[in-house]
Order: structure tokens, then sequence, then C-alpha cells
């Protein structure tokens, strides 16, 4: 500990700062800005606890990456290391890209350090080691697993009683290490704890408790109670990890936070916390929050440790200044891209349509987007239509959702880390991901995948850890029966070669085999009959334009002058796009409507903490702050009044009119 110490005792050097941007690939002055005194240079100087509250493109995963860089140069304990945590893996895998590049920066990827998410970290440190400890062996760490093994210990009655209830999805879930499961509801009431079904729910609990099974936020729960039973668990992570770095810090839900706090920084003897995010973009678990963790006092940012990165060479100043019109917490983004002349004031537009039109409007977007862009940069550059509801929830305002705007846009290729419902959903899904790469892998994982799924559904009592290698893992299960370990291997010849059925008539000849495989699997345990995991799904197709993997609409449909990514606000988070296209879509009033106020600069910030309307705001500053060079809004026709427009044009707001899939500009 004392090297660390020394370490982080070091002032960080102009030498220091050059040498990481070069094992970067960044220019040498990349973080000195034009006046050389950049916010972010006193970022990475700094070694003590500080709160970086970076705005969108402001560059924040790139300044963390070049402050791990070097770090890296300098670390010399063998027991100790650095500790990274991200919301999602989609921001730890892209801090590991970015290091993995250098010889130098790959040493920060393994041991003694630790880059990962919050849950995986709070499973590997201190919950699965504290369980173990208890004689629970853990299986597996699955949502949608966990609730099934729930429900089957219920009678059929009380099963029922659950399917029957709109909100089942949270009734099998725990909320403290007795197994309770909380306040919940049960036609107009609400169950009391002294019924009979309450206590079978918390029986039903702990009995998947026994046998290793646990939903992902189980997991923070023993975790608390680790920590209150173990005393020398909190100075042992700490010894371990003396520095911390916390990414989009913003999302962390207040459960999180207090773990964290609790582990890191708790009483003496805190480590150097270093957390990076922006409050605008909270749009998952702490979307309608004031504050990151308020409750125990440790508010995201912390004025008296604060650094502001508010200039963002993401997009230029028109652009900057309508998004700043939406920043609840306080404003002040600054936008430092340059726009040849031709450009100026051309950045921004709203779209408006007919209720009836709403299939008009991406082909327009499509169009102009034809003609704003040359081909080269139709090419390379990436284009987005987003909306924040994105399934159809078959609610009577139209349209309501992303799929309103496009018939071709299937939800379930939009759940990045979901599952999808069926088992010719997963063949599909291994083709989509395998499309292009020349490699079979994410075939043969899906394959496996959900071949193993279906064994577990067929017989919830059959255990199958959720190991990484899901293809692996079933050729070993099936090692000792070589003939069905050959039926499967065909299964993925066959779905890799192209041969995956395109009708129900002939995914009637692939079930049986497939079900087969799966029975195998069970080693003559009893097999429930056929699960509702292998009924036939249609894939939904493209109408007027050519449907590709992964929600990509394609305009015109035979040419593909140009492609655009369509699907909710929360996918594109993190992403820098050429020009996006923002839907409005409806949930208790329409998204775009509801803060048109904030869009015509009648309004700013927030002066009443209303939960609907900041998140909201959050989500369309997210959406609205993803382009580089073009932003279009697509809302009805009736949603302004005359005054209104009026606003918008003072604004700089283009606005435009769509017919016949058309942009009609007024002038």
């Amino acid at each position: 500990m004392t090297g660390v110490a020394e370490l982080l005792a070091r002032a960080v050097s102009d030498e220091d700062i050059a040498a990481a941007c070069a094992s970067l690939g960044l220019p040498g002055l990349a973080f000195h800005g034009a006046d050389g005194e950049d916010a972010r240079l006193a970022v990475l100087r700094s070694n003590r606890s500080i709160d970086v509250a970076a705005c969108p493109g402001s560059g924040k995963t790139t300044l963390l990456v070049a402050k791990l860089a070097i770090l890296a140069t300098r670390w010399t304990s063998l027991v100790s290391g650095v500790c990274v945590l991200s919301h999602t893996n989609v921001a730890r895998l892209e801090i590991e890209k970015r290091l993995g590049s250098d010889s130098i920066g790959r040493a920060i990827l393994s041991y003694p350090h630790f880059i990962g998410t919050i849950h995986g970290f709070v499973n590997q440190f201190i919950a699965l080691p504290w369980l173990r400890s208890q004689g629970i062996d853990v299986v597996a760490i699955d949502d949608e697993i966990c609730l099934r093994r729930r429900l089957h210990k219920l009678t059929p009655s009380q099963c029922s009683q659950v399917l029957r209830t709109q909100r089942q999805e949270g009734l099998l879930r725990i909320v403290d290490a007795n197994h309770d499961v909380g306040d919940v509801p049960w036609g107009r009431a609400r169950l009391s704890k002294d019924t009979a079904t309450y206590q079978a729910f918390v029986a039903a609990c702990k009995a998947t408790t026994a046998e290793g099974y646990f939903c992902h936020d189980d997991m923070m729960i023993w975790a608390k109670q680790a920590l209150d039973r173990n005393l020398d668990l909190r100075n042992a992570v700490r010894q371990r990890f003396p520095v911390l770095f916390l990414d989009e810090v913003q999302d962390n839900d207040d459960v999180q936070s207090a773990i964290l706090h609790r582990v890191f920084m708790e009483d003496d003897r805190p480590v150097v916390r270093q957390r990076f995010g922006d409050m605008n973009q909270a749009i998952y678990g702490s979307a309608s929050a004031t504050d990151v963790n308020d409750t125990n006092g440790d508010i995201f940012p912390n004025a008296a440790i604060s650094i502001s990165v508010v200039n963002s060479h993401r997009f230029g100043p028109q652009i900057a200044t309508l998004a700043d019109g939406l920043a609840v917490s306080p404003p002040g983004l600054i936008g430092l891209r340059e726009h040849p002349e031709a450009e100026q004031g051309r950045q921004a537009a709203i779209l408006l349509f007919d209720a009836q039109q709403a299939t008009d409007v991406l082909p327009a977007f499509a169009h102009l987007l034809t003609t704003r862009f040359s081909p080269a940069e139709r090419a390379a550059g990436v284009f987005a239509a987003v909306g924040a509801v994105h399934r159809n929830t078959n609610r009577p305002n139209t349209p309501n959702c992303v799929a309103h705007y496009w018939d071709g846009y299937d939800h379930e290729q939009a759940r990045i880390e979901g599952r999808p419902a069926t088992l010719i959903g997963y063949l599909r899904r291994g083709v989509r991901d395998a499309a292009g790469t020349g490699d079979v892998h994410p075939i043969t994982e899906k394959a496996a995948d959900a071949v193993l799924r279906l064994a577990t559904m067929l017989n919830p009592s059959v255990r199958y850890p959720n190991l990484a290698n899901r293809f692996r893992q079933l050729g070993r299960l099936l090692e000792h029966d070589t003939a069905t370990l050959r039926r499967f291997h065909l299964l993925c010849c066959k779905v890799a070669t192209g041969e995956l059925p395109t009708n129900a008539k002939v995914w009637q000849t692939w079930k049986k085999p497939i079900t087969d495989i799966a029975t195998a699997l069970l080693a003559g345990a009893a097999a429930e009959s056929e699960h509702d995991f292998m009924a036939w799904e249609d894939e939904r197709g493209a109408v007027g334009a050519l449907a590709t993997p992964g929600n990509i609409y394609s305009y015109p449909s035979m040419e593909h002058a140009v492609r655009i990514k369509v699907g909710s606000i929360h996918s594109v988070k993190g992403e820098t796009h050429l020009a996006t296209l923002v839907f409005d879509t409806h949930y208790r009033g329409s998204h775009l409507t509801r803060i048109k106020d904030w869009l015509t600069g009648a309004k700013s910030g927030l002066t009443t903490d209303e939960h609907e309307l900041r998140k909201r705001l959050k989500q369309h500053y997210v959406a609205v702050t993803r382009p580089s060079h073009l932003l279009c809004l697509a809302m009805r026709s009736d949603a302004f009044t005359d005054a209104e427009l009026v606003l918008l044009r003072s604004r700089n707001w283009n606005i435009g009119d769509i017919a016949n899939q058309q942009i009609v500009w007024r002038p």
C-alpha cells in the first residue's frame, strides 16, 4: 500500500499525458484545448477524489481511458489494483477495447486490477464468496430461471393467482435477507403478510436460495448482509482496490450507490474515488432522481470536489443551445464543432406530420439524408431514428411508439442483452450476430444457449450453471452421448448454411429433433410436455423498405443509398451519429408535446419535482445530443400553435411539413 500512496503522491506531468496520448493514438495536445486551459487537463492531473461532470461529446470515456493509461505506466503493486466500474457491459467493453490496443495499457486489464460492471464486482468480491461461506452452491444468477423456479414451488392454485395478476413479474422478488417479497399488489388491494399465499411466496424464495438460484438484484441483498456480518470485509476490499473509478455514475440506483459508498468511502480511510457522469443523462434506474445517492449524503456531483467539462466536440453551437434548453441540472453546454458557412443554422429541424402519415416520416428523413450528405459521408456515418417508447403497447394514441413509424420494426431485435421469447428467435439472433463476420461462433453459442434453456424448461429441477461458453458447456454435458452431440452439431451446420425454417410448417419438422437433444440433457429425468418456447414465431418484414438485421431501415429499398438504425433512446446512449431523428411517442401523454415549452424556450430547467416530466426531459436530452450534424424531431402537426411555431423559428429550429414521404420546408 505504501507504494500505491507514493504513486498517487506523484504529480502527473505533461510528458505523462503526451505518452498516454501516444499509446492511445491521440494527438499530443488532445486534452489541452485551444487555449491550453481545458478542464480535462485538471482531471488528468488529479490523483485525489474528484467528481467529473462531463457533458455529451466531451470525450469522457477517452478521458477515463487516458487516466488509466497513465496509471498503467506507473503501477508496480502485484497485490493491489485499480477498480473500474460501469453501469453496463457496453461501457466496460469500450474501455477494454481502447486499452487493449497498447501493450502497457493491457496490463491494467488483468490481475490485480478489475474492470467490470457494478453487479459483476459485487457478485465476485462480496455476494458470491459470502453465499458460498454459508454453504450455498450458486447455480445461476438469472431473473428468468430463478423466477420460474420460484413459480414452480407454488401450488397450482397459487400459480394461477400469480399468472392472473398484471404485475406478476414483481411478485416473487425478495426485498430483504429474510426473503420477504415486500408490498404485493393483489387485485385492487395488497396481499397481507399474514396470508398463506404470502408465506408461500416467502417459502418459494427461501427454497430457490437454498438450491442456488438468484435474481440479479438479490445479490445486493446478500452483499449487504455480508457487510453487516463481516466488519473486516470492507477493509479487505479497500486494501485490494485503493483506487476506484466509477463511469456513468448517474445511472446507478440508490441500492448500488449505497453498497459502493459503504464498501469504499464510509467512515475513515476511504479510497481515492473518481466518478464520471452527467446527471442530465440519467435515464436508467436513477432517471427521476435529483441526485445520485442523496439518501446517504453522497451527492453527485459534489460541488466541493467537482470538475465540470462543458465543452462538447460532438456538435456545434446550434444543437448545443437547443439541447441545453432541456437540461434539468445546471445548464452551460458549449458546442465546439465548426460547420461550414453553408451549413450554419441548418443543424436542427422539426418535421410536422398528420397522424395518418406516421409511416411517411422515416422515408422522408431518409430522403433528406440523401440530399444533405454525400455518398462518402453516408457510407461512413451513422444515422439513427429513435423514440422514448419503442415497443407497441396498444395504447389508443397514434403514433405511440417507434413501431408505429415503421412496420418492419421488431422490438425483439432491439434487446441488446435480452433473451428471445422462442427457440426460433435464438437461432435467428445467432444468424444476425454472425452476419458479415465470417464466424459461426454466434450461431453455435445461441443454439447451445437455446437448447440448454429448453432443457431447464422441460424440467426446472435440472441445474445448468450459466457459464460464459454455452457451446463448450453443452459439448461436455453430451461428451458420452456422441449420437446426440452429433445431432446438435448438425443443427448448427444447418443454421450456419442458411437452412433456417421460414414458415411454421417447416419448423414443425425441426421441433422434435431439437426437443430430443434437450431431453437427452436431462439424463433420464422426467420432462414436461412441449413448452411455448418451441412455438413458431413469424419474423416481421419491412413494408416499403428492405428489413435488414438489427432494425436497420434501408432507403431506397433496393439501392441502399442510406441505412438508418432504428430503436429506443436507451439503445443509442453513448453513441455519436451524423444525424438523428427523434420520434414523438406516447406514454401518459405525448413525450415531445409535453416538453414543447422547453423546445420553444418558454421554459428551462425544472422548478417542480415531477417524476414523468423529469424523465422525459432527461431521455430527450440524451436523444438530441447524439448527432454531430443534423437533429430532427418528428411531431404531429397539431402539436403547436402558430405563436409557438414563431417561437421555434426564433430559436433557430427549421420547420418542415411531411407530405408524400417528402419534406416541404416553410419559409
